[in-house]
């Protein structure tokens, strides 16, 4: 297996992001539209409901910034998301750790929540993972590669990855061929606040899966 790479230089990223026919502004802002939702939450609100705010939320901005021409609305699998058919890739937004975002080779972000077993088996489709500085690998007909768009965010502040998981063990996924780093931890006060877009309200997530369909 090839060695895994973390990109976390903006004069890396964002021409990556381009190949990928994403945009890092774009990216940071529907993170920080899903944080600011999730800071309206309180203790009132039914366990575990600002992480379904914030990944509902991060879906529906993926898909109000992105759906057009190039990326359309997805729900493989009653999972959340954007897919290119053009490239065959594929994008959903998953709460991660405080590790996210951490540009250390040696630190794996792990999702809030364990896993099930369909994970485990569709994860295996992202087993031909690209790394940068090679082209864009031909897709296998008809299939799609799954990024995961992984965010934390607390009181003080929130960090974000565009990642590509290769295993899951244990629940969780364990390894990952590719972090791009988004943001590492700062938090622009400018954001909170941001005027939402309007919409239905969030549905619970009961899984995440990675496939390609």
């Amino acid at each position: 297996m090839a060695e895994r790479a973390v990109i976390s230089e903006a004069v890396e990223v964002d021409p990556l992001l381009r190949r990928m026919e994403l945009d890092r502004d774009t990216l940071l802002a529907i993170v920080a539209y899903a944080d600011a939702e999730r800071a309206l939450c309180t203790s009132n609100d039914v366990k575990g409901f600002d992480l379904i705010t914030m990944h509902d939320k991060a879906a529906r901005g993926l898909r109000e910034k992105f759906a057009g021409s190039r990326w359309e609305k997805c729900e493989n699998d009653n999972q959340a998301g954007i897919r290119n058919p053009h490239l065959k890739l594929r994008v959903i937004p998953c709460n991660f750790d405080d590790n996210a975002g951490n540009p250390d080779k040696d630190v794996n972000p792990r999702a809030r929540h364990p896993k099930g077993s369909a994970s485990k088996k569709k994860v295996r489709c992202n087993q031909t993972g690209w790394l940068p500085g090679l082209e864009m690998p031909e897709p296998v007909t008809g299939e799609y590669e799954t990024w995961l768009l992984g965010m934390y965010a607390d009181d003080g502040g929130r960090s974000a990855e565009l990642s590509l998981p290769l295993s899951f063990q244990g629940g969780n996924f364990n390894e990952f061929v590719t972090r791009i780093i988004l943001e590492s931890g700062q938090h622009d006060p400018s954001e909170v606040g941001r005027k939402s877009p309007e919409g239905d309200a969030p549905t619970e997530i009961v899984d995440i899966e990675i496939k390609r369909k």
